[in-house]
């Protein structure tokens, strides 16, 4: 009995101009499971460009160059892309839109298993999973971009990574990291000082945008001092609360760096604020003049402290008028500071 040759019908892709790909019959690859068990579904590059809106030079590129691309073949030698094919190069393409290098979205793609992949396009369980495969590969380019000095590159996955999500999660998942990662390779020796002081900088200008975009919502609202410890030369996490309060519309006086107790508290007793957020990451001494300068505060006042330099026990309130609250992230000391200013 003569052997039928069996083909699969490839459904026509229908590009945004409404032009249909055309449709090719494809032999199931040797060894594979005959077609009426596996639905084997098989595109060519043109029928993948038009599907995912792309270029075919572009598939052939990250083809060629990074190996996503068709994994099936014809028996007349054509290469195919299969549904697993295709959902590596859509989350390719999402990435390197987001400003990931290629190289780096490449290795993440590839690194995903089919099942994660096609819960990451589209909703389900899995796409948490994925969101965490994304944040690692901004993470590497914002590190990758910050070593090659790429001012613009860093720019730009700044604005997208504030832009995309809220500011608290984007600061959480992806901009602390970063932050971290470039200040252990700096200390490492594998990255030099002005990578690690782009990379800050460009952030604070970044946050220091969105600031600015809301002062409309904070003008003659500034009801939170924010501050950093004396001998304390970091300020970029005052920056980013100070951006966060002004997307809840409350605005603060920022003073800065390296500010001594005593002109803290002369403040205190000259003006309206009576919240206050101050950032050490230097280790702060055992016998911490702070408390003992508080002492003296003549009005009611919440004390909020972060970083790490603060002892992981604190001493008790320092007076019955300031009451001091230990925040361990950017989101707690956000929610303290406007539960302070709530009206009682």
């Amino acid at each position: 009995m003569a052997e039928t040759q069996n083909t699969v019908t490839t459904p026509g892709a229908v590009s945004p101009s409404g032009a249909t790909a055309a449709t090719e019959a494809v032999p199931p690859q040797r060894g594979s499971a005959p077609t009426d068990a596996v639905d084997l579904l098989a595109w060519s590059v043109g029928a993948v460009a038009e599907r995912l809106d792309l270029t075919p030079s572009t598939l052939r590129t990250w083809d060629r160059r990074y190996g996503i691309g068709p994994s099936q073949r014809t028996e007349g030698g054509h290469r195919r892309y299969d549904e697993v094919d295709i959902q590596r190069v859509r989350l390719m393409a999402q990435l390197t839109g987001r400003g990931v290098p290629a190289s780096t979205a490449a290795r993440v793609a590839t690194s995903i298993d089919a099942p994660a992949l096609a819960s990451a396009l589209g909703p389900g369980p899995g796409a948490s999973a994925v969101g965490q495969h994304v944040a690692e590969s901004t993470i590497e380019a914002i590190v990758s971009s910050a070593a090659e000095l790429d001012a613009d590159g860093l720019a730009r996955l700044y604005q997208r990574v504030t832009r995309e999500s809220d500011l608290i999660s984007a600061w959480t998942a992806v901009l602390a990291p970063a932050l971290r990662r470039i200040g252990e390779r700096w200390r490492e020796g594998s990255m030099g000082v002005d990578s690690e002081h782009l990379a800050s900088e460009l952030l604070v200008n970044e946050l220091r945008s969105l600031t600015q975009s809301n002062r409309s919502r904070v003008a003659g609202r500034r009801r939170v001092v924010l501050a950093s410890a004396d001998e304390e030369q970091h300020y970029l996490p005052l920056v980013a609360i100070e951006a966060e309060l002004s997307l809840q519309g409350v605005g603060c006086v920022f003073l800065g760096p390296r500010v001594p107790v005593d002109a803290l508290l002369d403040l205190l007793g000259r003006t309206a604020p009576s919240v206050v957020f101050l950032w050490a990451s230097i280790t702060r001494p055992q016998h911490d003049p702070l408390w003992q300068t508080l002492v003296a505060a003549e009005r009611p006042t919440t004390l909020v402290i972060g970083g790490p330099g603060w002892p992981e026990h604190l001493p008790e309130q320092p007076s019955e008028r300031v009451t001091v609250r230990h925040a361990e992230s950017l989101d707690e000391a956000c929610a303290m500071l406007t539960e302070a200013l709530a009206p009682m």
